[in-house]
């Protein structure tokens, strides 16, 4: 959890999120939650918009 994670480290370390990062959504779910990385594959589709989660449906993820 990045919450629990970025609470117990405190502001002197970053945290990364990574694993079922998929969409811009996502993304910005886990920079509120206090991550200041983000590890994903599918890091072309979220900065470019194609990893909505309307296209994701469409793809049947």
């Amino acid at each position: 959890d990045v919450a629990l994670m970025k609470q117990v480290v405190g502001h002197g370390v970053e945290v990364k999120a990574s694993g079922g990062v998929r969409t811009a959504e996502d993304a910005e779910k886990m920079i509120q939650a206090g991550a200041t990385r983000i590890g994903a594959s599918a890091s072309v589709a979220i900065v470019t918009g194609a990893g909505s989660k309307e296209q994701q449906k469409a793809k049947g993820y």
